[in-house]
């Protein structure tokens, strides 16, 4: 077990006094909303910090809700497997993302790891009674779940109502812009997307052939390039307009996006 205190000796000197868990969980601008009396409650909160390895499982779909887990690093995906015995996946998820937090007595969903993570935990009846007496953390909550709606809306859009290579290119657009806001888009010129194509394809209900195949055509008609794995965004305001959206990528515009076969 880790006090959240334990974490600060990790921090630059600037920002000894604030828990690189709560910087996660409730993100900057709402620790300075905080009132004492909730970040005592808070930082008295004996998370569990861990390694979990990359394709390793951190909540398995179907089991007792038993914890709440916090990404600090890495990047995850949660997913249902369906009657069939084939996988769907409902969100690629980045480090501050809380996962595990619910109503039911079971897990809807699972969670694995796209790369090597840390994931502070803590017990879900214990969590949920945070809620109740901290409201700032409480209102975090809520947004997070109401963006985690709003991607599902997209996401039900762009299966129904895109083409193959619509739905590809807005992925890339999304994990794009989401990365930019975490460790993942460190490097001011590049972030590292580690998805498979069967990943693209679980997610976007496509065979891995078929990825395959529209990554190859936007990459003729020089929308993005792939060299060694590595798929670089070469015209953003193309690719905006494949995926449908007037997003623009918030990377310079010869980013690059490593991607794995």
């Amino acid at each position: 077990m880790i006090h959240l205190a334990d974490c600060n000796s990790k921090l630059p000197d600037s920002d000894r006094t604030v828990s690189p868990i709560l910087k996660h969980l409730l993100g900057v601008s709402s620790l300075a909303e905080l009132e004492s009396g909730e970040r005592q409650r808070l930082e008295g909160a004996r998370w569990l910090v861990r390694s979990i390895g990359k394709n390793c499982s951190l909540i398995d779909q179907g089991e007792d809700r038993e914890v709440v887990g916090v990404l600090l690093s890495g990047w995850a995906f949660r997913y249902q497997t369906l009657p069939d015995g084939k996988r769907q996946i409902l969100d690629f998820i980045f480090a501050g993302s809380l996962v595990g937090f619910g109503s039911g007595a079971t897990n809807s969903y699972g969670v694995e790891m796209v790369t090597a993570c840390t994931v502070a935990t803590l017990p879900h009846a214990q969590f949920r009674r945070l809620l109740a007496t901290c409201p700032t953390l409480a209102m975090q909550v809520v947004e997070r779940v109401s963006n985690s709606e709003m991607r599902a809306h997209e996401h039900m859009t762009s299966l129904g109502r895109r083409s193959a290579r619509e739905r590809i290119a807005a992925l890339i657009v999304e994990l794009t812009c989401r990365a930019q806001c975490t460790d993942l888009g460190k490097r001011e010129y590049s972030i590292d997307l580690p998805v498979t194509q069967i990943m693209i394809g679980d997610a976007l209900g496509l065979s891995n052939e078929h990825v395959c195949r529209v990554l190859g055509k936007l990459a003729g008609d020089g929308v993005i390039e792939i060299n060694n794995h590595t798929l670089k965004v070469l015209d953003q305001a193309a690719l905006a307009r494949e995926a449908g959206t007037e997003v623009r990528l918030p990377v310079p515009r010869q980013g690059s996006l490593p991607i794995a076969a």
